[in-house]
């Protein structure tokens, strides 16, 4: 009985008329008469008397298959669907209810707003705090820039770019950064054991890039770069940069070795490659495996397969092993009960070391009368590949790029598993408040989260049952590129200054378009700083009003004749043009949209940044 909270019978997930009007019935009978065959088997045990249950099995076959199946069947056909929304309607509205509840949808915000206002110097002009800070870098394009220009050696790598803000110069910035993490495989002289388990041991700092500078040829102003890392005035420093555990797949090392390791290069050889000698150091934390005694290194060699560990004379008392350096993989041994975020972000601290910070989830489905979701619908997701219908970001974890120190602070202690999880392991998680204040700065609403709710939200925004029930107020989110040109669109970041309040701030955005119909009907804009984290702002236009959605202004610059002659231009042989992610940002009562444009060279990764487009509901421009 109780399993037909997850029925998806009716029209709407859960318990419907049918399921409490007949199925409860047909439960009932079916599970007294089950008690009453169960008696009669226990009596006929001690009277062998027998034919009380023969006689009482038939009857319980044929109840099941009249109250089971016909019964329901009768009720479903006769009384509800010649009046279903009359019939259905206080589930419909428990199933709203719940939805909202189980994704957290029930604590989201709707203000209305304008955006038809034209677009005036005045309002230009006092919103300079936004402009200064409109995105004109793409994370794509960008890391294939900084891949060129900042991998300086083979054996690095950056695997992601993640944005997030920093105050330089006393005013909060919104920059990308990578890391330089190592990249073994890319070798050509780690070929010997000694080189691959105890030389090249570790990534070298970041690189720090503001979203909205670019030099006169195109490419990104760094504010943190080289080997090792320097930074311009008023940017972030990083004092320890070395990287032993990271986001990238990484084998294991040995540290403390009789050989000092590589820590950077410091030239270049006479001949141009990559063989100069570079400076020495020896890992300081104490945090790896002791391979201290002949017993563990003969366990070990026979664990992963490598006799050098038994026979080395690289081995000695002080040497430790390091491995699953892989945040991913150290989180799946440590607590494969969570659910983790397919991007976890570096973060430069104050005092000048590299911490990850990675998101995790709490996640059933087992949610009474929530409509489930399919992670699969997502372009990409590390949520899993079964559909759930319940989801928190319940804890964010952190870890330390140096000694790969974990912590596990709970973000949300309303979540029922995360507490059942924290009695569990009771040293395990951590309240937030102990996090440190200069990590706390850095937290952001995980966009992986936010694009499941506003998957959910398209539907579940509706709280009227007879409009949820007619269909007629479904919203989506525009995912579709309005050309081969353009990079899939997504939830995206930016420092801007949300309507109604008096300063810039961390946003994540997502605009809203009804089904089937291009023009946008709302934007969500989720806040990321201060006592403000994690507040939802639904900001919904008037019903009589059509304001141009993304799709619309990506076919507006493909019909302005000087925009569309210019990038036919470019497409020659031998170049590629990249349009960026279309940014739509709300100034006061207006819009405006902005789409950087690269151009890259069919002979090399190399985006270069020649323009930015910016449209309004009337016009569109480049500069």
């Amino acid at each position: 009985k109780f399993e037909l909270v997850y029925s998806t019978n009716g029209v709407a997930t859960g318990v419907g008329f049918t399921d409490a009007n007949a199925r409860f019935l047909a439960l009932d009978v079916l599970t007294a008469i089950a008690a009453l065959a169960a008696a009669f088997l226990v009596g006929g045990a001690f009277t062998r008397m027998v034919w009380p249950l023969a006689a009482t099995l038939p009857v319980w076959f044929v109840a099941s298959l009249l109250l089971g199946s016909v019964y329901p069947e009768l009720i479903q056909r006769f009384v509800v669907e010649p009046n279903q929304y009359a019939q259905e309607q206080p589930y419909i509205r428990n199933t709203i209810s719940m939805t909202r509840l189980a994704y957290g949808l029930d604590r989201w915000e709707r203000v209305p707003y304008g955006g038809e206002a034209p677009l005036t110097q005045a309002a230009v002009e006092a919103e300079q705090d936004t402009f200064r800070s409109a995105r004109v870098w793409d994370y794509r394009p960008l890391r294939d820039v900084i891949d060129q220009v900042q991998t300086v050696r083979q054996y690095y790598d950056f695997t992601d770019v993640d944005t997030d803000r920093y105050t330089i110069d006393g005013v909060q910035r919104q920059v990308m950064l990578s890391a330089r993490e190592l990249a073994p495989e890319r070798n050509a002289q780690a070929t010997s054991w000694v080189n691959q388990r105890v030389t090249y041991t570790h990534g070298v700092g970041a690189v720090v890039v503001p979203v909205d500078e670019a030099t006169p040829g195109g490419g990104p102003t760094l504010y943190v770069k080289d080997l090792p890392p320097t930074s311009v005035a008023g940017a972030p420093e990083i004092s320890e940069f070395r990287i032993y555990f990271g986001e990238r797949p990484s084998d294991w090392v040995l540290v403390g070795a009789r050989q000092d390791e590589f820590d950077y290069p410091v030239g270049q050889a006479q001949d141009g490659s990559d063989t100069a000698q570079g400076r020495q150091t020896r890992f300081a934390g104490s945090t790896g495996i002791a391979i201290d005694s002949t017993l563990t290194r003969l366990l070990f060699a026979a664990r992963l397969r490598d006799l050098n560990l038994l026979i080395s004379d690289q081995v000695t008392s002080q040497s430790q092993l390091l491995f699953r350096r892989s945040l991913g993989e150290r989180l799946r041994e440590i607590a494969p009960f969570l659910r983790y975020d397919k991007d976890p972000y570096l973060v430069i601290r104050d005092d000048g070391s590299l911490a990850w910070i990675q998101d995790a989830y709490t996640v059933s489905d087992r949610f009474p009368n929530a409509a489930a979701f399919d992670p699969r619908s997502l372009e990409a997701t590390a949520l899993g590949d079964g559909s759930f219908t319940y989801l928190r970001n319940s804890v964010k974890i952190v870890q330390d790029a140096y000694d790969g120190s974990l912590s596990f602070y709970i973000a949300d202690p309303s979540d029922p598993l995360i507490r059942a999880y924290e009695r569990v392991f009771p040293t395990l998680f951590r309240p937030l408040d102990a996090m440190p204040a200069d990590l706390r700065a850095h937290l952001r609403y995980p966009e992986e989260l936010f694009n499941v709710q506003t998957r959910m939200y398209a539907t579940y925004h509706v709280t009227d049952p007879a409009t949820f029930y007619s269909g007629e107020d479904v919203w989506t989110v525009p995912t579709g590129a309005g050309s081969e040109q353009t990079l899939p669109a997504e939830a995206y970041y930016v420092h801007m200054r949300m309507p109604g309040e008096p300063k810039p701030e961390f946003l994540l955005l997502q605009a809203m378009v009804p089904q089937k119909r291009p023009n946008m009907i709302a934007w969500v804009a989720v806040r990321n700083d201060g006592p403000a984290y994690g507040q939802v702002r639904v900001h919904q236009f008037k019903e009589n009003t059509s304001v141009l959605g993304p799709n619309q202004i990506e076919a507006k610059i493909d019909a302005d004749p000087t925009i569309s002659a210019q990038i036919s231009l470019w497409s020659q042989a031998g170049s590629k043009v990249i349009r960026g992610n279309l940014i739509v940002m709300p100034i006061q009562d207006s819009l405006i949209y902005l789409q950087p444009i690269y151009l890259q060279s069919t002979a090399s990764a190399f985006p270069e940044l020649q323009k930015v487009v910016i449209a309004t509901r009337t016009s569109c421009s480049s500069t």
